[in-house]
This record gives structure tokens, sequence and C-alpha cells, in this order.
């Protein structure tokens, strides 16, 4: 039986404005998106703050219990930070119909680029399947999705330091989407109409709910934990260009000379 949704487009293709309905209903989608992002998603969902707080406990366990585990990366951490993330893309879903399931964190890396600063990537992986009114399901996707932060550790005038974390940027994630297939007779203009679609809602979602929701988690790290890290690497990276130029030129290097 030939549906109803591909009879319109036909139409559309015939008549040379496929290119507005498909604008119009772009529009759409985005402007629902908008103002459940200017109402906060955790209105919309309510578990989503009893998860924030509960990850807001886990990242400050260094202080509490002056063990050296990389809080970033343990199970724990993961599972729930995995749990909120998926709890935001399910509200995006019911907004918008971009569902973003089987959502996997990767190892979260923290790299120190000065004595007191480190940039922290957090690595997503997950599945993307679109389906839009009128249009019905088009297209699946792999998305690979990336968020940048730089931290620092700031002390004030009497000693207390703190994890200082960068006002968040339209340019500090990368979205990698790749199509794993597309329902049978799909026009590409649908499909690439898609990929622009689901880039828009992931740049919208990532700059006004992911990066702060996460850059307050961050915010929330154990200042020593931070600094005993950049230390770390920074020890690491010295003994690293030490050795380099020991074994190269038979003697050290100038900055390890002076370190000393």
């Amino acid at each position: 039986m030939f549906q109803l949704w591909k009879l319109v487009l036909l139409c559309g293709l015939l008549a040379g404005t496929s290119a507005s309905l498909l604008d119009n209903l772009g529009k759409d989608v985005l402007r629902k998106l908008k103002t459940g992002l200017e109402k906060g998603l955790d209105n919309l969902d309510r578990t989503l703050q009893t998860i924030f707080q509960q990850l807001k406990t886990d990242f400050r366990l260094p202080q509490e219990s002056n063990t050296s585990e990389d809080i970033l990366n343990t199970e724990e951490t993961k599972n729930l930070l995995e749990e909120f993330i998926s709890g935001i893309f399910q509200v995006v879903y019911r907004l918008t119909g971009v569902k973003i399931s089987d959502l996997h964190i990767l190892d979260l890396t923290l790299e120190a680029t000065s004595e007191s600063s480190a940039d922290v990537e957090i690595p997503i992986t997950a599945h993307i399947n679109v389906k839009l009114p009128v249009l019905g399901e088009i297209v699946d996707l792999a998305l690979n999705l990336v968020l940048q932060f730089s931290v620092s550790v700031e002390t004030d005038e009497t000693g207390v330091s703190q994890v200082v974390v960068e006002e968040c940027r339209n340019n500090q994630h990368s979205i990698s989407l790749t199509v794993l297939g597309r329902r049978i007779g799909v026009l590409r203009e649908f499909v690439d109409f898609a990929v622009n679609l689901v880039n828009e809602v992931l740049s919208l979602v990532t700059h006004y709910e992911l990066c702060p929701e996460v850059r307050g988690l961050l915010e929330s790290l154990d200042a020593e934990y931070v600094k005993n890290r950049i230390a770390f690497q920074c020890w690491r990276l010295k003994t690293a260009t030490d050795v380099f130029f020991q074994v190269n030129f038979g003697k050290p290097s100038r900055d390890s000379e002076e370190y000393r």
C-alpha cells in the first residue's frame, strides 16, 4: 500500500516544493526543542535532577575518602553519567522525534595543559533513529560525540582552592554521524535533511543542556584531586622529555635541568 507520506512528498517533489516542506518541518522540530530547552529539560523529567545530585556526590568522593582512585572513570560514575545523559536524550526524543539510544561513555581523559590547568574530554557513542511527523522513520545513524572542557585550579586569598571550568562555547564539542541504514524508498534528499537536523539538535542540546550540566559536575570535583592529576602528568611529561634528551643527546633537557 502506498503510504501517505510518500504521496505527500512525491507531490512536493513534482511541484518543486519539497525543500520548503522539509524546511518547515525542520523549523517546527527545532522550535519545539528550543522551547523545551528554555524551560529546562530537568523540569520535564524530574528524575534528571536526582541523578545529577548523585553524580555530584560521587565527584566529591576523593575529598571525602582521601582515595587516589580515578573518580572520573569508576564504573559507578560512568554508569550514572550514562543514565543522566540518556535521560536528557529521552526528553529530546519526546520533543523532536530524534531517538538517541544505546549510549555509552568511553574513558574520560584529563590532560594537563599547564601546571594548573587541563583539558577534559568525555567521548560518547550512541545509536540514533530519526522518526518525524509525515515522514515516519527515515534513517539510522551512529553517533560519536566528544564533549571538551578546559579546567583549572584557582586559589583565593585565604588559601582555599577550587576547580574552575571555562564557560560553555559553541565549538567545544565534536559531532560525527555515520549513516547505518535508511528506510527503503527514502530519497537521498530526505536522508541529508535528517542528518543535518540531527546535527542541529545535538548542537543545541550540547550547548544549552549537556555542557552546563557537565560543567557543574566538573566544578564539584575536589581541587586537590585535580591538582594531583595535573602534577602527575606534568612530572611524567618532564621525565619522558628528560629520557628522550638523555638517549638522543647524552644529556637531560634544559627544562629538566631547570626543574631540578
